[in-house]
C-alpha cells in the first residue's frame, strides 16, 4: 500500500476508511502530511516524519517524536507516552489518503485527522502545474565515480574551477555538476562530471531542475550547493565531506572566513578559532551541505525560490531541528568574495521570505547570530 499525495489527499473524510495496514518506520520516514482534528480543523498544513522518529515542521509537547508500534504511526509525548495512534486509513485506488486516531494534542483530545500532502506551491512564482522541470545535461558520467556531489550554479565569472587546482583528480572524492547559468555559451576551466546549461535560471530554481525525479545527481550520498563567489580548497572540500560522513551529519556548511576580502552575513558562521564541528540550528543557503536523505525531504522548497531567502529557516525544521546532526565546520574559513545583495532587491526578498513561512505555516524564532 502506497501513500497519495497531491489531488487524491483531498478525498472526503467520510470515504473509504478502514483499518490502517503495518507500516514500517522506514516507510514513513520523509512523508509529509497535513494535521487536522474533526472537533478543531486544520492544525498544521505541512508536517514532516522526519529521519530518527523527529517530526519535522511541527513542534508541540505532545508530539515529542513519531516511531512504529504494532505496525501503527504512534506520536509520542515530552512524558514518552503515546498522545496519538493512528489505526484508520482511508484509501483511494489502492493507496492511502489519509490516516485518522484518537489521543490528545495541545490538550485537546479529539480525533485526529493526518492528510497525505505534498510541499505547497510557491505564493508567488508558482511554476504552472504539468510544466516540464528538467535539465539537459550537455555531459554526464554514466555513474557516479564518488561518493560525494558539488552542484553549483555558476556564471563566466564562477571561481570553481581553483576549487579544482592542486588536487589530482585520483584524490578527490567528490564529483563536480555545474549548471551554468549564463546566457553564453559554457565555457569552463576545468573538466567536470556533469554539465548543464540553464540561462538566466536563480540558483534554488536551477538545482531544482537538475534534481529530477530520476537524475543521476540522487546516485551521490552526500551534496554540496555552494555559491560561486566562494574561495576554497579542493583538500578542504575533501575534508567537509570526510567530516559530514563521519559525524553523521545531515545538513552542514564550512565557517566563513571574517579576514579581507571576505563577505560574511551571519556572525553564527564566522569562523571561530580552534576548529572543530559546532553544532547551530541554522545552515544559511550560501554553502549548505546536505545528506541524500535530507535534500530529498528538502528539494521541493527549491522549486520556484527567486532569492532563497528564508529556505535556511525551514530546512531545520522539515528535519524535526536535529542539531545533533547540523553543524558548522569551523576547521574551513570559505571566503565569500562578493557581498550580498547585489543582484537582487531586499525588500523583495523579505516580502517573498514572509509569504513561503506562511504557505508552510512557519513560524519564525529569532536565532542568535542569525541577522
Amino acid at each position: 500500500m502506497t501513500i497519495a499525495a497531491g489531488p487524491l489527499a483531498t478525498a472526503s473524510a467520510s470515504d473509504n476508511w478502514g483499518k490502517a495496514p503495518a507500516f514500517s518506520e522506514e516507510g514513513l520516514t520523509g512523508s509529509f502530511w497535513r494535521l487536522s482534528s474533526l472537533d478543531t480543523g486544520d492544525i498544521n498544513p505541512f508536517l514532516v516524519l522526519a529521519p530518527e522518529g523527529r517530526v519535522g515542521n511541527f513542534f508541540d509537547p505532545a508530539v515529542e517524536y513519531w516511531h512504529v508500534f504494532d505496525g501503527h504511526l504512534c506520536f509520542v509525548n515530552a512524558d514518552g507516552q503515546p498522545s496519538a495512534i493512528f489505526t484508520a486509513a482511508q484509501t483511494e485506488d489502492g493507496r492511502i489518503v489519509a490516516l485518522g486516531g484518537r489521543g490528545t494534542i495541545g490538550n485537546t483530545n479529539a480525533l485526529f485527522i493526518l492528510t497525505a500532502t505534498e510541499h505547497p506551491q510557491h505564493p508567488i512564482n508558482a511554476t504552472p502545474k504539468g510544466m516540464p522541470r528538467r535539465a539537459q545535461f550537455l555531459v554526464a558520467a554514466p555513474k557516479p565515480r564518488r561518493p560525494n556531489l558539488v552542484v553549483v550554479p555558476a556564471g563566466s565569472g564562477s571561481l570553481h574551477g581553483q576549487w579544482q587546482e592542486g588536487i589530482a583528480d585520483n584524490k578527490r572524492n567528490w564529483d563536480i555538476c555545474v549548471g551554468y547559468y549564463g546566457t553564453e555559451r559554457p565555457f569552463l576551466p576545468a573538466a567536470v562530471e556533469y554539465l548543464a546549461h540553464l540561462p538566466q535560471k536563480r540558483k534554488f530554481k536551477l538545482i531544482y531542475d537538475l534534481f529530477y525525479e530520476d537524475s543521476p545527481l540522487w546516485g551521490y550520498d552526500r551534496i554540496w550547493l555552494p555559491d560561486d563567489d566562494l574561495l576554497i580548497s579542493g583538500e578542504d572540500i575533501n575534508r567537509m565531506f570526510h567530516l559530514s560522513r563521519r559525524h553523521e551529519l545531515d545538513l552542514c556548511q564550512p565557517a566563513l572566513s571574517t579576514g579581507e576580502g571576505s563577505h560574511p552575513t551571519h556572525p553564527i558562521t564566522f569562523q571561530k578559532p580552534g576548529g572543530g564541528v559546532r553544532h547551530e540550528p541554522f545552515i544559511e543557503i550560501m554553502c549548505p551541505l546536505f545528506s541524500r536523505r535530507a535534500l530529498k525531504i528538502c528539494i521541493e522548497s527549491f522549486r520556484d525560490s527567486e532569492s532563497g531567502y528564508g529556505l535556511d529557516h525551514l530546512w531545520p525544521s522539515f528535519l524535526g531541528r536535529p542539531e545533533s546532526r547540523m553543524a558548522i565546520l569551523d576547521q574551513f574559513g570559505v571566503k565569500h568574495t562578493r557581498p550580498i545583495a547585489t543582484n537582487y532587491n531586499l525588500g523583495v526578498a523579505l516580502a517573498e521570505q514572509q509569504a513561503v513561512f506562511a504557505t508552510y505555516g512557519f513560524r519564525l524564532s529569532p536565532i542568535p547570530g542569525v541577522l
